[in-house]
């Protein structure tokens, strides 16, 4: 039976996930990513770890599903704005930096002009750029770490590095790429303008493909290493939160998809470019020519409720929490979210705490606080044409008191899917998509297996809606992204 590999290079687990050619998941293998903390504020990986990490989880999948000889592709989803610096052997010239390490905080004039570029938005689909950015970190070693900037012949992000590896070839995907604001996504091509303010030549960049590009089959040695076939394809694979829209199903601009993990993060397809969007809104390129990503992130998500748990004395499951909040009527008898750490006094965490609210209440009104700040990004994302329906990804999707939440609040349809690694599962769907000549988006149609569907109840929508209007009529916002 022939079946599919996917690497997740997530930022705080490696995973590798096997699937068979009908989109079933049939093994999956955790690792914890080896970040080091050499100073305060630092995220790295050494670049030997990372290599030794990768082969382990791929045997370790092998061990776990009786070999590998049947694999025919192997595919990868990624974070981005990690990358390495390689000299002119392809050797590291240090750690792979990690999009979270925050050694650039302090950057002066050189990053607020490139942040205040007029064209920066329109030309990159990137509204704004912070210190987590590569670009930020570039212009750190070029002050901090002169003599390895002068050795540097190839720059390398993540999942880059990792196609290098196994491949032998300087390649990166265009919707990964064009995350680090370095890339003209109308042209999917490196930004000259924005390369020169860096200080990054042209030659050091990867080669920009699509999605989904049937690359080569894998190197001999990686092979050999790993116990995979040497015929095994490798397939570009793409970001993890567009490979998590394929992986629910979000290939139709109709549709959105959320993650609700340690950020809340929603995305949606359209046809053509927008210039009339929120600034929280990232456009990118998608796997058909003309089409766009587009994408939100914020801070309101379910690490709120796994913070509030962490600061119960009996440290109670999620699942005994939510049984909890679901006596409690929409609204959380008047209970608000603000912000404020979980371990501090409910009054300094909540607004409109009183003596007769619980811990009930005060997981309602966290659940209740997330799928607001859900609506507040669906709607930033779906400027001219409505959304008609959410597919949830996440822990939090798991829950079906919160998809009923988010329904409710949405006045939307929502829905999980069966597969529990939709991130894999997407990153699968372009593997397919590149060995059987159909498109990811037809594939998709046949692999994502759908979960029960949440209609919104009217009556608590329209207790949301009402709550709603009164906190914007008297400019309170329940939380702040």
């Amino acid at each position: 039976m022939a079946r599919i590999l996917v690497i997740d290079l997530g930022t705080s687990w490696f995973k590798f996930a096997l699937f068979d050619r009908s989109g079933r998941l049939c093994g999956l293998v955790r690792r914890a990513t080896p970040v080091q903390r050499q100073q305060e504020g630092w995220m790295e990986i050494e670049a030997g770890d990372f290599d030794r990490e990768i082969v382990a989880g791929v045997m370790a999948l092998g061990n776990q599903c009786g070999g590998l000889a049947d694999v025919e592709a192997l595919g990868f989803a990624t974070q981005t704005n990690s990358f390495v610096l390689l000299d002119d052997q392809d050797r590291p010239l240090g750690s792979i930096i990690l999009w979270s390490d925050c050694r650039a905080a302090d950057l002066g004039p050189e990053f607020e002009d490139l942040v205040c570029l007029p064209s920066l938005g329109p030309t990159t689909g990137i509204p704004s750029v912070t210190h987590q950015f590569a670009l930020a970190k570039f212009l750190w070693l070029r002050r901090h770490a002169m003599e390895t900037w002068e050795r540097t012949r190839r720059v390398c992000l993540i999942s880059d590095y990792l196609t290098l590896q196994w491949t032998g070839q300087h390649v990166t995907e265009v919707g990964t790429a064009a995350l680090t604001a370095l890339v003209d996504i109308h042209q999917n091509q490196w930004w000259p303008e924005a390369l020169a303010r860096v200080g990054l030549d042209p030659n050091w960049m990867a080669r920009i493909v699509p999605a989904g590009t049937d690359l080569c089959p894998i190197g001999s040695d990686r092979a050999e290493r790993s116990g995979l076939p040497a015929g095994c394809r490798f397939v570009v694979g793409c970001l993890d939160q567009y490979a998590g829209a394929i992986g629910v199903g979000n290939v139709k601009t109709g549709l959105v998809s959320e993650t609700t993990g340690t950020v809340l993060a929603t995305v949606r397809l359209a046809h053509g470019m927008a210039c009339d969007l929120d600034r929280s809104v990232f456009q990118g390129p998608a796997p058909d020519a003309g089409d766009y990503w587009r994408m939100v992130f914020g801070d309101v998500s379910a690490n709120c409720l796994q913070r509030y748990q962490e600061s119960l004395p009996d440290r109670p499951s999620f699942d005994a929490l939510t049984a909890e909040a679901a006596g409690v009527e929409a609204g959380a008898d008047g209970l608000r979210l603000a912000n404020g750490p979980a371990r501090d006094a409910p009054e300094a965490v909540f607004r409109g705490w009183t003596s007769g609210h619980t811990r009930a209440h005060a997981v309602r009104c966290i659940l209740e606080a997330v799928a607001e700040a859900l609506r507040d990004q669906v709607e930033a994302i779906s400027v001219g044409t409505a959304a008609e329906e959410v597919r949830s990804a996440g822990g939090a999707a798991r829950s079906p008191l919160w998809l009923q939440i988010k329904a409710d609040v949405l006045g939307l349809p929502v829905r999980a899917t069966q597969c529990e690694e939709p991130t894999s599962l997407g990153a699968a769907v372009l593997a397919e998509a590149a060995l059987s000549g159909a498109t990811p988006a037809a594939v998709a149609e046949q692999w994502v297996r759908l979960g029960q569907l949440y209609e919104p109840d009217r009556r608590r929508q329209r207790r949301y809606d009402e709550l709603r209007s009164n906190r914007i009529g008297s400019s309170q916002v329940p939380f702040q992204q």
